[in-house]
């Protein structure tokens, strides 16, 4: 019995060094994924810092077009009448 109890710690304990210390497979490029990952951040950094430049000069445009526009709704400008007054005419 004692034998036996031996002999199965020491097959367990050759077994865990031996698939600890075996080959796990071919090493890869060092430091690849970390550059990728590095590349991949600045770039989507690049196309937000875009996306937001695009966005700002649209409501910079939308801005300048409501002010010339003045107080007047779509599709009418605001002209002077006669008497020196501003109103509202269609396009």
């Amino acid at each position: 019995m004692k034998k036996s109890l031996i002999m199965s710690t020491f097959f367990l304990v050759l077994l865990s060094v031996g698939c600890s210390a075996g080959p796990q497979g071919q090493p890869g490029p060092q430091g690849a994924p970390a550059q990728d990952a590095s590349r991949d951040r600045d770039a989507q950094r690049d196309r937000d810092a875009q996306r937001d430049r695009d966005a700002q000069r649209d409501r910079d445009a939308e801005r300048e077009r409501q002010s010339n526009s003045g107080p007047c709704p779509a599709g009418e400008h605001q002209a002077t009448d006669h008497d020196g007054r501003a109103t509202c005419v269609r396009d």
